[in-house]
């Protein structure tokens, strides 16, 4: 397995655990993301990872959609879950090429730039549903070298928000979060 392959999929359950936990009552709770509640947010999620799934298993460029999860945000993730998982576990799926979202590159570089959407939204759930939130910090290491790079570009894409300033000495969920624009302390 690959090491982007490995923080992607700690990412992806860390998302899960959050979410097998929101009550039923919990999808409508507002998030850190502005204008967007639990419901909002997994429905986000979901049509990022269906576009990776798509190039993953076809090698042609899919832009995420925003799909209606309807009444049943939960059994929809659970779909989509599933669904990346079972493409990126087939022989030789990483290595798939293509000129996907950033350019010409492997589905396992991909990998390496998506691994941050689930790990910032499982901290955007778990703040927006009471739950405490537990960012890996080999993925949240990982996805500060991945993103830091680009993150001017990122933040005009509105992609995230403006950088929150956190110690110097802080652990790397942090310094992801503040990276991100997310204020760890809220």
């Amino acid at each position: 397995m690959s090491e982007n392959l490995r923080n992607f999929t700690t990412a992806i359950y860390g998302f899960d655990a959050v979410a097998q936990r929101v009550p039923d009552d919990q999808w409508d709770a507002d998030t850190p993301c502005d204008g967007w509640c639990a419901r909002d947010l997994v429905a986000h999620l979901c049509g990022t990872i269906e576009a990776l799934t798509h190039m993953t298993r076809t090698g042609e460029v899919a832009m995420p959609a925003t799909p209606d999860v309807g009444d049943d945000p939960l059994g929809y993730w659970n779909t989509t879950r599933d669904d990346v998982l079972e493409a990126l576990d087939q022989a030789g799926a990483i290595n798939t090429e293509g000129a996907f979202w950033w350019g010409p590159m492997s589905i396992d570089r991909l990998l390496a730039f998506v691994q941050w959407d689930p790990l910032a939204h499982s901290w955007d759930l778990a703040r927006a549903t009471g739950q405490e939130a537990h960012g890996d910090q080999t993925v949240a290491e990982s996805a500060i070298a991945t993103i830091e790079p680009m993150a001017d570009t990122l933040r005009k894409m509105n992609l995230m928000g403006d950088p929150v300033e956190v110690p110097a000495d802080a652990d790397a969920m942090t310094r992801f979060l503040g990276l991100t624009g997310r204020d760890p302390n809220r």
